[in-house]
C-alpha cells in the first residue's frame, strides 16, 4: 500500500499549487505518486440520474468516455487506508490534498503558528509568505528540498516486499512472511509468458467464487 500524506492548510492557503510543484519532482525521484483532492462538496452522479441508479445496485460505477475514464464509488465507510487499498496499492505514495482533520502524516500548508487545536501528524511546514525559521519548515523556492524529505519518508516506510489485503483492508504480515509471499509468486510468474516482468511488481487477485 502507499505511504500516504495529506497537505492541509486552511482554503486558498496554497496547497493545491504545493502539490503542482511536488508531483513532478517526486516522479523525478522515481515515486509512482497518486493524487486525491479531499472536498467536502457533493463529487457523485445525483441518484436520479442513470449512472446514481447503477451505483445504488452495483456499487461502484465507471464512467468510460472519449476523453479518459471517472469512477464514482459511494460507500459510505470509505477512509485513506481502504482507498489507497483499492484504488492505488501499486503505488509509492499517495499525496492527499485536504483531510486536515485525518490522522495522517502532513504537510502544513501556511503559518506554522497557525494550526488549528486538534491537528496532529505533522512532519513539515511550507509557508509561502513568510521566511523559514523552523526545523523542517520550506518557504518557496525550496519545493526540491521537501520533495527529498518526502521521498526519504517513503523510502523509509518501505518495509515489507508483499501486502495481503482482504476487501480493501490490509491484512498486517511480518517483513518474513512478506518476503517468502513475494518470492514464491515471482518465481511462479516467471513461468508465465507475457510482456511483463515480475521485478516490477505485481497484483494478485484470488476471488472467492459462490
Amino acid at each position: 500500500m502507499p505511504f500516504i500524506l495529506a497537505v492541509s492548510g486552511f482554503k486558498d492557503s496554497g496547497k493545491t499549487t504545493l502539490c503542482k510543484k511536488l508531483l513532478p519532482l517526486l516522479k523525478e525521484r522515481g515515486l509512482d505518486v497518486a493524487y486525491v483532492k479531499r472536498t467536502h462538496e457533493e463529487v457523485l452522479s445525483p441518484a436520479e440520474t442513470d449512472s446514481g441508479l447503477l451505483a445504488q445496485i452495483t456499487g461502484p460505477v465507471a464512467l468510460w468516455g472519449s476523453d479518459g475514464l471517472r469512477l464514482e464509488d459511494g460507500r459510505q465507510d470509505m477512509d485513506p487506508g481502504r482507498l489507497a487499498a483499492l484504488y492505488f496499492p501499486g503505488r509509492h505514495l499517495l499525496l492527499l490534498e485536504g483531510g486536515k482533520e485525518l490522522t495522517l502524516p502532513k504537510i502544513w500548508v501556511g503559518d506554522p503558528e497557525g494550526i488549528p487545536e486538534g491537528v496532529v501528524g505533522v512532519v513539515a511546514f511550507y509557508d509561502r509568505d513568510n521566511p523559514c525559521g523552523k526545523e523542517r519548515h520550506f518557504c518557496a523556492g525550496q519545493e526540491e528540498e521537501l520533495a527529498d524529505l518526502v521521498s526519504s519518508m517513503v523510502r523509509k516506510a518501505e518495509t515489507s516486499p508483499a501486502e495481503v489485503y482482504s476487501h480493501g483492508r490490509r491484512i498486517p504480515v511480518k517483513s518474513f512472511v512478506g518476503e517468502f509471499i513475494a518470492g514464491g509468486v515471482s518465481g511462479m510468474l516467471g513461468s508465465l509468458k507475457g510482456d511483463f516482468d515480475p521485478e516490477d511488481g505485481v497484483s494478485v487477485h484470488i476471488r472467492a467464487l459462490p
